[in-house]
Parts: C-alpha cells; sequence; structure tokens
C-alpha cells in the first residue's frame, strides 16, 4: 500500500484517552454525515439514527463504521483500523468514479438483504456497504479489509449482478 490517493483525507489520528478518540471520530462523522448531505451517484445517503441506552449518546450508524462486535464480550468495541479510515467514507461514496474505486451490486444471500451497493478502496483496504432504499442509500457499514475479507470481497466482486 503506498500513499493515501490525493482525493482523500489523511488518516485519523487515534492516539491519546478514549473521551479525546471519540470526540475526534464523531467529530468527522458529525461533520459529513449529520451536517451535511452525502450522496452516491446523486442519491442521498442516509444512515442509523438510532440512539441506545448503551450508546454513549451516539447513533448506532456511527458505531457500525468505527467498531466491530466482539466475540468475547458480546459488544461492540472500537476497532482502531476501521476507525481512522472514517474520514475517507464520504469522499468514497462520492468519488465513485474514480479508477481507484471498485464500485458494484451484489446480490446477498438471504432475500431480506436484497442487492447492495459495495464501494471498495481496495489497494488501501477499506470498502463500504450501502442499500437502496426507495429514493436514498441506507449507509450499512464500513470497514478494514484484511486478508480474509479481501478474499470475501474479490469474490463478491466476481458474482456481481
Amino acid at each position: 500500500m503506498g500513499d493515501t490517493p490525493l482525493f482523500l483525507p489523511p488518516l485519523l489520528d487515534l492516539d491519546g484517552e478514549w473521551d479525546v478518540i471519540l470526540s475526534r471520530l464523531y467529530a468527522v462523522f458529525v461533520k459529513d454525515f449529520k451536517e451535511s448531505n452525502t450522496c452516491h451517484h446523486g442519491v442521498k445517503v442516509i444512515y442509523n439514527g438510532t440512539i441506545k441506552p448503551d450508546g454513549l449518546g451516539k447513533e448506532e450508524g456511527f458505531w457500525h463504521v468505527v467498531s466491530r462486535i466482539d466475540d468475547t464480550v458480546g459488544d461492540r468495541l472500537i476497532d482502531y483500523s476501521r476507525a481512522k479510515r472514517l474520514p475517507w467514507a464520504k469522499p468514497l461514496m462520492e468519488s465513485h468514479d474514480r479508477s481507484e474505486i471498485k464500485v458494484w451490486q451484489y446480490q446477498e444471500g438471504s432475500a431480506d438483504k436484497g442487492v447492495r451497493t459495495y464501494i471498495w478502496l481496495e489497494n488501501y483496504d477499506y470498502a463500504l456497504i450501502l442499500q437502496r432504499k426507495k429514493k436514498v442509500f441506507y449507509w450499512v457499514t464500513a470497514f478494514y479489509v484484511d486478508s480474509w475479507k479481501k478474499k470475501e470481497l474479490r469474490r463478491k466482486f466476481e458474482c456481481k449482478v
């Protein structure tokens, strides 16, 4: 992996105390997704705005793009590789026509999941998933692409609809 493409902001610095890290992450989320409209192919992107009692006042959509389920404890825990790439999410959604980005639709296994849109910055190990819901895209998740996930994404890319 080389230098970050010029159209992307730098990775987020996640050094420091948890409160500082959380504030830094949430400030990016607010700026890019709460205070401004984000679009993919001219269609507005929305996120899960539900705030659970244990969610520290933050939306579920936020937690899904900066954390992952830890099977040992059954809770979502910060995923630093995923979280530090949060500033890339909006530019990836809005720069879908760039050669560095793979964008495709994939029919997920169960009918209720339907066709999802994958946005993958393959050489920089970051991917987003959107789901079309009537007149908007719903932001399902974003994640760091490890070697296992890379194989799965390549398979899905080969089977795109």
